[in-house]
């Protein structure tokens, strides 16, 4: 029995249909994948849902402090970097289709070169299956008790409060005047307020999932592949016999090939994408860290941590999934000189060489057309932020005195 589901599972995880398939499936429900005209209606109406119940009020919001305002700005720029990524994502659909289909052959093709390769393989699509599921459930969970947690506070007045003339604080879901709601300080108008953010709230907490599981899954898929080309190229055998060792070396420079294929597709897909994340991360850090160096850490900036600790995190993720990417095709070059390659047939070395040919080529995912995605640059970013944050705080200082 244990053997039958074994055998079920590896068939199941090996099949080419199994690549980022809850991915592939989350898009379609968004709308996201772009094959029909009720795909684009789908997201378009996501686009307007987004347009009319975030950006229109957080513009329009007449903010009577600095809390509100700063709390608002931070907001307004963590959910601007979920759609508008979005939509950057939807103009490059059709290259992300191509690439998940170049995705699909190569895992055909690693399949047939050897069951060692093929098991990693169903290794890694089980846990990239039981991950992206494992995080759609705890992004759930984390939306809905950010939309109850500013309920408790007013929970917690009623029975607690001993005054009946004490102001009632209606905490707010995004520090925004809802259009004409009242909702900053009635409390029926703030009802309506929380009842509308129920939506809201799960409609960011979705897209914003599954713009990390686009990045992150695709970046890992395209690291697996070139640590599955590293494992194809050790299991070369011996110089002899040569017709074994031409085929299986043909074998290897194909699947190389479409490795960098695939990984200049999702640079394609994803550049302006990280851009716009370098851009608002940047931004995000500044306003944050003046904020918090002027006003210290209360409750009234918790939002403010909570946004900066979020960004920081997705763009620290990225650039560790760009970091190992570089880190195996370093490997892919050392094993190809480690081979002996001298060993074989002139013509043999041939192919050897395409494949150096090839790993010399630039084939790392970037933002926009300017830098790569690595821990090096997540230092960069981090150290320009700073410097942001320093002339902002001086011009604030002199505009003080």
């Amino acid at each position: 029995m244990q053997i039958h589901i074994q055998f079920e599972m590896l068939e199941r995880y090996s099949s080419p249909e199994t690549i980022m398939s809850f991915v592939r499936k989350l898009l379609h429900l968004v709308g996201l994948d772009g094959t029909t005209i009720r795909d684009r209606l789908r997201f378009g109406s996501i686009f307007l849902f987004y347009i009319f119940f975030t950006v229109i009020p957080q513009l329009t919001g007449g903010y009577s402090d600095i809390h509100q305002l700063v709390q608002a700005s931070v907001e307004f720029l963590f959910n601007c970097n979920i759609f508008v990524s979005s939509l950057l994502f939807a103009h490059k659909a059709a290259t992300f289709r191509a690439f998940v289909r170049e995705l699909k052959i190569l895992a055909q093709f690693a399949c047939s070169m050897s069951y060692k390769i093929k098991r990693t393989l169903v290794r890694f699509n089980r846990q990239a299956d039981i991950l992206a599921k494992l995080q759609t459930t705890c992004m759930t969970v984390i939306a809905l008790c950010y939309w109850v947690a500013p309920l408790t506070s007013i929970y917690w007045f009623y029975l607690g409060s001993s005054n009946s003339t004490e102001p009632l604080q209606l905490v707010q879901h995004l520090e925004v005047k809802f259009y004409w709601l009242e909702n900053r300080t009635i409390l029926r108008d703030y009802v309506i307020f929380v009842l509308i953010m129920l939506p809201v709230v799960f409609m960011s907490s979705s897209m914003c999932n599954l713009k990390v599981m686009i990045v992150s899954c695709s970046i890992a898929h395209c690291t697996l592949f070139t640590r599955l080309t590293v494992k194809a190229i050790e299991e070369l055998p011996d110089a002899t016999p040569y017709r074994r060792t031409s085929k299986s070396l043909s074998n290897v420079v194909l699947m190389h090939a479409r490795l960098l294929k695939c990984i200049h597709l999702l640079n394609r897909t994803l550049r302006s994408m990280l851009l716009l994340q370098w851009l608002i991360c940047g931004l995000n850090w500044s306003i944050s860290l003046v904020y918090l160096t002027n006003t210290g850490i209360s409750l009234k900036s918790i939002t403010v941590i909570v946004m900066f600790v979020l960004a920081t995190s997705e763009t620290f993720l990225y650039c560790l999934l760009g970091s190992r990417l570089a880190t195996q095709q370093e490997r892919l070059e050392r094993a190809i000189y480690a081979k002996r390659w001298y060993n074989y047939p002139r013509k043999v070395q041939r192919n050897i060489l395409t494949i150096l040919r090839q790993t010399q080529k630039a084939t790392d995912i970037t933002v926009g057309k300017f830098f790569r995605v690595n821990l090096e640059e997540f230092s960069r970013i981090a150290n320009l932020s700073y410097s942001a944050y320093v002339v902002l705080k001086d011009q604030i200082q002199m505009d003080t005195n």
